[in-house]
């Protein structure tokens, strides 16, 4: 970036402190956190915010300050504060900050965890909601099963592509389940396009990224200026935002259209929208579809990429959920949700996954829609507040040794007291905000693991000198983080029960996508 940027940074700053910066009252106090630079304040950490967020937690408590060109930024570390403001103050909590880059520049206002909080985000929750509450999910069971069996057939085969084998099940099953699309293959085109929307998305949410969301007249300046490269960023990404949005909902109404559609979220929301002649309906239907889509196919592959991860660094956890499922479920057949009651241990081994490394370590940023007071503590309207899952699922005085991967400590009939519920934690958020795809997440993940387990043991690769190449547990930075990479190798625990996985996936690929939601239900 050049002397003219700087210069004209250094404007848009001083005039940004001085339009945006807090008034406290008097006798109030803002609360505690690090020391800012006049008229800049601070540069909000990028890279793996939320280790740098726990430290500050460490030094100022659950509450932290923070302030960047006047504009007002709170870390909640705590469960206790996060369920406090987002569920108890919700009216004032509920509402998203201005994101330039990601809404504005890039195109993604259709969001509806983007929306701010009002009628329109509403009418969005509440469709969604109706195909994705807990008592919907069973209906997509057939179709959870032939997704998980032709994961370990994937798996069987090819071995080494298991996070393109992830991303084919995670994507997978949102895609049938949304557009009644089947994904063949991990190269299939729209996996493709929604890792590419994803992936700009990813670096663009966070508080920090970029700074035309501290100082939004920067999006005036012409994308040729020098400096200007998000400006050229935005333009190349809005057209993957764009795509992803309306590609898959266009190939269902094509579909429809010739007679030839598949029962699915699309069909079924359109036909309510025709017989209700309601275009903003239709409108509607499209944007929620294209949230499912982008949400689940990349906080499932996190899960089960950090799943894997810990199946190879604390293989005891491994083994004692093997001895639960053959003990349980036997040889001869593959897991079901018919037996998860009578698997506590493969239950708390999804939980303290969700725990140990969870998808999204900072929740989405809400925004206050008034003054508040909390603890004393002064929150201006218009601050953007942020929940510190990372700080809130790996405390120590919650849950002993956090570092360790310890199902167990979910298991209160072994002794142990009741500990904060991951899911309950924040790992979906909090208050109305909650992320409501949840439920199909957890069922999709919960099997997974289950078939993976009956079918393979999952141990470190060995290099060309006999030794096992352990893994580092390090994540790669972004809204959703991803372990970074690492090999595995898989030995067949039954090779009855891959015989049978390969027969179910034949027989899945030959039946009409349709019959996946009555087979097997």
């Amino acid at each position: 970036m050049d002397t003219l940027i700087f210069i004209l940074l250094g404007c848009l700053a001083s005039l940004a402190y001085h339009f945006w910066r807090v008034r406290v009252p008097r006798g109030a106090t803002l609360p505690p956190g690090p020391s800012r630079l006049p008229f800049i304040g601070m540069i909000i950490p990028h890279e793996c915010a939320w280790i740098k967020y726990t430290e500050w937690a460490r030094q100022y408590g659950d509450i932290v300050y923070l302030e960047s060109f006047g504009r007002p930024l709170v870390v909640l570390n705590s469960f206790r504060a996060a369920t406090e403001l987002f569920d108890k103050r919700a009216t004032i909590y509920s509402d998203r900050p201005r994101l330039v880059m990601v809404d504005e520049l890039v195109g993604w206002t259709w969001d509806m965890a983007h929306m701010p909080y009002s009628e329109r985000w509403k009418m969005h929750r509440r469709v969604f909601h109706q195909s994705f509450q807990p008592r919907a999910i069973p209906e997509y069971f057939p179709i959870l099963r032939h997704s998980a069996a032709s994961l370990v057939h994937n798996l069987a085969i090819n071995p080494e592509e298991y996070v393109g084998h992830i991303r084919q099940f995670a994507g997978g099953v949102v895609l049938r389940v949304t557009y009644g699309y089947n994904a063949k293959s991990r190269h299939d085109d729209y996996l493709q396009l929604v890792k590419e929307a994803m992936e700009p998305l990813m670096q663009s949410v966070h508080a920090g990224s970029f700074y035309v969301d501290f100082i939004p007249a920067l999006k005036y300046i012409p994308s040729w200026f020098p400096g200007a490269e998000f400006k050229r960023k935005a333009k190349g990404w809005a057209l993957s935002a764009l795509r992803l949005r309306e590609s898959p909902f266009q190939s269902v109404k094509d579909s429809i259209a010739n007679g030839r559609c598949m029962p699915c979220f699309v069909s079924k929301q359109l036909e309510k929208a025709q017989n209700e002649d309601n275009l903003v309906l239709e409108e509607v239907v499209k944007n929620c579809a294209g949230i499912a889509y982008v949400a689940g196919s990349d906080t499932g592959v996190s899960l089960l990429e950090s799943w894997f991860l810990a199946m190879i660094t604390f293989p005891e956890a491994q083994a004692r959920a093997q001895k639960e499922l053959d003990a349980v479920v036997g040889s001869d057949r593959l897991p079901d949700f018919s037996d998860r009651a009578s698997l506590p241990y493969l239950d708390a081994m999804l939980l303290e996954t969700l725990r140990w490394n969870p998808p999204a370590p900072l929740g989405m940023p809400h925004n206050t829609r008034q003054d508040d007071i909390y603890e004393g503590y002064f929150i201006p309207k218009g601050t953007t507040v942020i929940a510190n899952h990372w700080a809130i699922l790996q405390n120590e005085e919650i849950y002993p040794e956090p570092q360790r991967f310890l199902p167990e400590r979910f298991l209160p009939q072994e002794g142990r007291k009741s500990l904060l519920d991951p899911i309950i934690g924040g790992v979906f958020g909090f208050g109305r905000r909650i992320c409501p795809g949840r439920y199909l997440a957890l069922s999709s993940a919960w099997l997974a693991k289950a078939h993976v387990l009956a079918c393979f043991e999952v141990r470190c690769a060995i290099d060309e000198h006999g030794k096992e190449m352990l893994p580092r547990i390090k994540n790669i930075s972004g809204l959703v983080i991803h372990p970074h990479p690492f090999k595995i190798h898989l030995v067949p625990r039954s090779k009855e029960l891959l015989s049978l996985v390969q027969v179910m996936n034949e027989e899945a690929y030959s039946t009409p996508l349709f019959l996946l939601y009555v087979l097997g239900s």
